[in-house]
Protein backbone atom coordinates (compact mmCIF):
# COMPACT_ATOMS: atom_id res chain seq x y z
CA UNK A 1 0.00 0.00 0.00
CA UNK A 2 1.27 3.61 -0.56
CA UNK A 3 0.87 4.55 3.12
CA UNK A 4 3.24 1.83 3.84
CA UNK A 5 5.79 2.47 1.40
CA UNK A 6 5.79 6.22 2.63
CA UNK A 7 6.13 5.49 6.49
CA UNK A 8 9.50 4.00 5.51
CA UNK A 9 10.80 7.03 3.81
CA UNK A 10 13.15 9.01 6.02
CA UNK A 11 10.97 12.14 7.74
CA UNK A 12 12.85 15.16 7.03
CA UNK A 13 15.33 16.91 9.66
CA UNK A 14 14.28 20.07 10.40
CA UNK A 15 16.89 22.08 7.99
CA UNK A 16 15.07 19.72 5.20
CA UNK A 17 11.66 21.19 6.51
CA UNK A 18 12.88 24.67 6.87
CA UNK A 19 14.35 24.24 2.78
CA UNK A 20 11.07 22.91 1.98
CA UNK A 21 9.04 25.88 3.79
CA UNK A 22 11.49 28.72 1.73
CA UNK A 23 10.71 26.89 -1.61
CA UNK A 24 6.45 27.09 -0.87
CA UNK A 25 7.17 30.41 0.55
CA UNK A 26 8.80 31.63 -2.09
CA UNK A 27 5.84 29.73 -4.87
CA UNK A 28 3.29 31.83 -2.69
CA UNK A 29 4.73 34.65 -2.71
CA UNK A 30 5.87 34.66 -6.15
CA UNK A 31 2.34 33.50 -7.56
CA UNK A 32 0.53 36.59 -5.67
CA UNK A 33 2.38 39.16 -7.18
CA UNK A 34 1.76 37.37 -10.62
CA UNK A 35 -1.62 37.00 -9.95
CA UNK A 36 -2.21 40.91 -9.38
CA UNK A 37 -2.23 42.22 -12.53
CA UNK A 38 -2.56 45.67 -11.57
CA UNK A 39 0.31 48.58 -12.30
CA UNK A 40 2.20 46.53 -14.89
CA UNK A 41 4.22 48.91 -17.12
CA UNK A 42 5.35 47.37 -20.64
CA UNK A 43 9.36 47.48 -21.00
CA UNK A 44 9.96 45.39 -24.18
CA UNK A 45 8.33 43.91 -26.66
CA UNK A 46 10.45 41.91 -29.42
CA UNK A 47 8.97 41.17 -33.10
CA UNK A 48 7.87 37.80 -32.04
CA UNK A 49 5.69 39.09 -29.12
CA UNK A 50 8.00 38.00 -26.43
CA UNK A 51 7.52 40.56 -23.65
CA UNK A 52 9.25 42.07 -20.68
CA UNK A 53 6.61 43.85 -17.95
CA UNK A 54 7.69 45.82 -14.94
CA UNK A 55 6.17 46.67 -11.45
CA UNK A 56 7.60 48.04 -8.36
CA UNK A 57 6.70 46.52 -4.79
CA UNK A 58 6.73 48.38 -1.88
CA UNK A 59 8.57 45.38 -0.46
CA UNK A 60 10.57 43.77 -2.75
CA UNK A 61 11.19 46.70 -4.85
CA UNK A 62 11.34 46.58 -9.25
CA UNK A 63 9.98 42.69 -10.27
CA UNK A 64 10.40 41.93 -14.02
CA UNK A 65 7.93 39.36 -15.69
CA UNK A 66 8.25 38.18 -19.31
CA UNK A 67 5.68 36.55 -21.24
CA UNK A 68 6.76 34.34 -24.16
CA UNK A 69 4.79 31.15 -26.03
CA UNK A 70 7.74 28.62 -26.90
CA UNK A 71 7.28 25.89 -30.31
CA UNK A 72 7.06 22.96 -27.76
CA UNK A 73 4.80 20.90 -25.66
CA UNK A 74 5.00 21.38 -21.84
CA UNK A 75 6.94 18.37 -20.91
CA UNK A 76 10.04 18.88 -23.05
CA UNK A 77 10.01 22.90 -21.47
CA UNK A 78 10.16 21.25 -17.85
CA UNK A 79 12.33 18.76 -17.76
CA UNK A 80 14.90 21.05 -19.57
CA UNK A 81 14.43 23.75 -16.53
CA UNK A 82 14.36 20.85 -14.06
CA UNK A 83 15.74 17.59 -14.86
CA UNK A 84 18.29 19.50 -16.60
CA UNK A 85 19.05 22.15 -15.02
CA UNK A 86 22.47 21.35 -13.83
CA UNK A 87 23.40 22.12 -17.59
CA UNK A 88 21.76 25.29 -17.88
CA UNK A 89 25.38 26.91 -18.83
CA UNK A 90 25.77 24.65 -21.51
CA UNK A 91 23.09 26.76 -23.38
CA UNK A 92 22.38 29.88 -21.87
CA UNK A 93 24.84 32.33 -21.99
CA UNK A 94 24.16 34.35 -19.10
CA UNK A 95 25.24 31.31 -16.17
CA UNK A 96 28.04 30.11 -15.87
CA UNK A 97 27.35 27.37 -13.92
CA UNK A 98 24.56 25.86 -12.07
CA UNK A 99 24.70 23.05 -9.10
CA UNK A 100 22.79 21.12 -6.82
CA UNK A 101 23.96 21.22 -3.40
CA UNK A 102 21.44 19.51 -1.52
CA UNK A 103 18.12 17.40 -3.21
CA UNK A 104 15.36 17.21 -0.54
CA UNK A 105 12.14 15.02 -1.37
CA UNK A 106 11.15 14.97 -4.80
CA UNK A 107 10.07 19.36 -5.35
CA UNK A 108 12.85 20.64 -3.93
CA UNK A 109 17.00 21.48 -4.40
CA UNK A 110 19.18 24.22 -3.15
CA UNK A 111 21.88 25.38 -5.81
CA UNK A 112 24.46 27.31 -6.10
CA UNK A 113 24.21 29.28 -9.60
CA UNK A 114 27.08 31.58 -11.36
CA UNK A 115 26.34 34.28 -13.20
CA UNK A 116 28.55 35.02 -16.20
CA UNK A 117 29.91 38.66 -16.70
CA UNK A 118 27.90 40.84 -18.51
CA UNK A 119 29.35 42.10 -21.67
CA UNK A 120 31.70 44.94 -21.16
CA UNK A 121 31.48 43.67 -17.59
CA UNK A 122 29.10 46.08 -16.25
CA UNK A 123 28.18 43.85 -13.93
CA UNK A 124 30.98 42.27 -11.89
CA UNK A 125 31.06 38.54 -11.31
CA UNK A 126 27.80 37.21 -9.55
CA UNK A 127 26.70 34.03 -7.32
CA UNK A 128 23.54 33.32 -5.83
CA UNK A 129 22.43 30.28 -3.47
CA UNK A 130 18.59 29.96 -3.87
CA UNK A 131 16.24 27.19 -2.69
CA UNK A 132 13.73 26.34 -5.84
CA UNK A 133 10.92 23.55 -5.48
CA UNK A 134 8.79 22.44 -8.45
CA UNK A 135 5.22 21.77 -8.69
CA UNK A 136 2.61 20.37 -11.06
CA UNK A 137 -0.66 21.20 -10.53
CA UNK A 138 -3.33 19.86 -13.31
CA UNK A 139 -1.33 21.15 -16.64
CA UNK A 140 0.07 24.24 -14.93
CA UNK A 141 3.59 23.83 -13.54
CA UNK A 142 5.59 26.26 -11.14
CA UNK A 143 9.13 26.43 -10.90
CA UNK A 144 9.93 29.07 -8.20
CA UNK A 145 12.49 30.31 -6.06
CA UNK A 146 14.33 32.45 -3.34
CA UNK A 147 18.01 33.16 -1.97
CA UNK A 148 18.68 31.31 0.76
CA UNK A 149 21.95 30.11 2.56
CA UNK A 150 23.65 26.89 2.30
CA UNK A 151 26.76 25.39 4.78
CA UNK A 152 28.26 23.93 1.75
CA UNK A 153 28.70 27.26 -0.34
CA UNK A 154 29.43 30.16 2.34
CA UNK A 155 30.53 33.99 -0.19
CA UNK A 156 33.27 33.16 -2.60
CA UNK A 157 36.26 34.60 -3.30
CA UNK A 158 35.86 37.20 -6.44
CA UNK A 159 32.01 36.98 -6.70
CA UNK A 160 29.69 39.32 -5.32
CA UNK A 161 26.53 37.07 -3.26
CA UNK A 162 23.27 38.70 -5.07
CA UNK A 163 19.97 37.30 -3.78
CA UNK A 164 17.37 35.87 -5.85
CA UNK A 165 13.73 37.10 -4.37
CA UNK A 166 10.83 35.51 -4.74
CA UNK A 167 11.07 34.43 -8.51
CA UNK A 168 9.24 31.91 -10.25
CA UNK A 169 8.29 30.57 -13.70
CA UNK A 170 4.97 29.21 -14.49
CA UNK A 171 4.47 26.65 -17.79
CA UNK A 172 0.67 25.75 -19.48
CA UNK A 173 0.19 24.29 -22.42
CA UNK A 174 -0.75 27.41 -25.20
CA UNK A 175 -4.44 27.53 -24.79
CA UNK A 176 -5.79 25.92 -28.03
CA UNK A 177 -2.66 24.38 -28.97
CA UNK A 178 -0.93 21.66 -27.00
CA UNK A 179 2.16 21.01 -28.53
CA UNK A 180 3.10 25.07 -27.26
CA UNK A 181 4.17 26.61 -24.09
CA UNK A 182 3.30 29.77 -22.51
CA UNK A 183 6.48 30.54 -20.11
CA UNK A 184 6.03 33.43 -17.94
CA UNK A 185 9.05 34.62 -15.88
CA UNK A 186 8.77 36.48 -12.94
CA UNK A 187 12.50 37.77 -12.20
CA UNK A 188 13.08 39.90 -8.77
CA UNK A 189 17.10 40.12 -8.02
CA UNK A 190 19.03 41.76 -5.74
CA UNK A 191 22.36 42.44 -7.23
CA UNK A 192 23.97 43.99 -4.84
CA UNK A 193 27.28 46.33 -4.91
CA UNK A 194 26.56 49.80 -6.36
CA UNK A 195 25.05 49.44 -9.72
CA UNK A 196 22.49 52.83 -10.96
CA UNK A 197 19.19 51.05 -11.36
CA UNK A 198 19.04 52.19 -14.86
CA UNK A 199 22.31 49.68 -15.82
CA UNK A 200 20.48 46.82 -13.68
CA UNK A 201 16.63 47.23 -15.20
CA UNK A 202 18.27 47.31 -18.63
CA UNK A 203 20.54 44.04 -17.53
CA UNK A 204 17.67 42.00 -16.11
CA UNK A 205 15.23 42.66 -19.07
CA UNK A 206 17.70 42.03 -21.51
CA UNK A 207 18.61 38.95 -19.94
CA UNK A 208 14.71 37.81 -19.66
CA UNK A 209 14.28 38.22 -23.35
CA UNK A 210 17.65 36.60 -24.88
CA UNK A 211 16.87 33.41 -21.74
CA UNK A 212 13.98 32.85 -24.44
CA UNK A 213 15.81 33.20 -27.09
CA UNK A 214 17.87 30.66 -25.99
CA UNK A 215 15.65 28.46 -24.43
CA UNK A 216 13.99 27.91 -27.94
CA UNK A 217 17.66 27.47 -29.45
CA UNK A 218 18.56 24.25 -26.99
CA UNK A 219 15.09 22.82 -27.42
CA UNK A 220 14.62 23.05 -31.08
CA UNK A 221 18.49 20.68 -30.84
CA UNK A 222 17.69 18.49 -28.17
CA UNK A 223 14.05 17.79 -29.81
CA UNK A 224 15.64 17.35 -32.94
CA UNK A 225 17.70 14.44 -31.79
CA UNK A 226 20.96 16.39 -32.19
CA UNK A 227 22.76 17.92 -28.86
Amino acid sequence: SRAGSRLEEKPFSEMEMSYIKQGEEALQKSLSILGDQDGWKTETVVGNGDKVLSKVLPDVGKVFRLEVVVDQPLDAVYSELVDNMEQMGDWNPNVKEVKILQKIGRDTVVTHEKAAATPGNIVGPRDFVSVRCSKRRGSTCVLAGMATKHGAMPEQEGFVRAENGPTCMVLRPLAGSPSQTKLTWLLSIDLKGWLPKTIINQVLSQTQVDFANHLRERLAHTTAGTC
